[in-house]
């Protein structure tokens, strides 16, 4: 087995972690850039990752993610934000920066107006019904979640991906430990724990090829 299939053989929802073991710096850099090399639809990144570590903002995190110790006691806890849909209207600064660095140096107002108002299309004509740009953005944290927690394994480094929590209650709480954060702007998609696990992983249990997969 590769290194790459071991450490997804590795990985596993660590419900709770030894408090005394801390993720390097070096490690956790690692971890960090996997999110932030990650693919995005349009190659957007419509992200923002919290990293906290100060014990008191997790002790009051922990009370609005339904008191899962996994929150307190692991090394780091990593929460993804999504930018909101007033971030992707055509004279929104973000979307245009992010167009901008994919066109030519030399291109002009009017090409840049054409590559936003090209995603502008997308959003508001193609996804399904129950999809609109908030959604997208939220499934698009995902993806980078996911990649830091692969690379959170490769390094024998464990994770939890954190989808229970109180919504609004969090975003309160957010607000109240970040200036700039606000609800208008920014939704929470989820959170990861990162850390060493304190007792074995239990059995992975997963779905058998042939009832997953079908060729055409």
């Amino acid at each position: 087995m590769n290194q790459f299939m071991q450490a997804l053989s590795f990985r596993h929802a660590c419900k709770l972690f030894d408090e005394n073991k801390k993720i390097s710096e070096h490690d956790l850099q690692t971890i960090l850039e996997a999110g932030r090399l990650s693919p995005s639809s349009f190659g957007l990144e419509p992200w923002h990752f919290l990293v906290i570590t100060d014990p008191s903002a997790k002790q009051r995190i922990r009370k609005v993610c339904w008191d899962q110790p996994q929150i307190t006691t692991c090394s780091h806890l990593v929460f993804a934000l999504f930018r909101r849909g007033d971030q992707f209207k055509l004279d929104s600064e973000y979307l245009r920066k992010a167009m901008q660095r994919k066109l030519p140096a030399n291109a002009d107002k009017q090409a840049t107006d054409k590559a936003c108002q090209r995603f502008i299309d997308y959003y508001q004509n193609n996804l399904a019904n129950d999809v609109n740009v908030d959604r997208w953005a939220e499934m698009q944290c995902y993806i980078a979640c996911t990649n830091m927690m692969t690379a959170a394994a490769y390094q024998k480094i464990d994770s939890c991906a954190i989808g229970g929590f109180d919504y609004y209650p969090t975003v309160k709480l957010f607000e109240d430990l970040l200036p700039w954060f606000n609800d208008k702007d920014y939704g929470i998609a989820l959170g990861v724990t990162f850390g060493y696990r304190i007792h074995p992983a239990p059995e992975k249990i997963r779905w058998s090829s042939q009832e997953i997969f079908t060729f055409i």
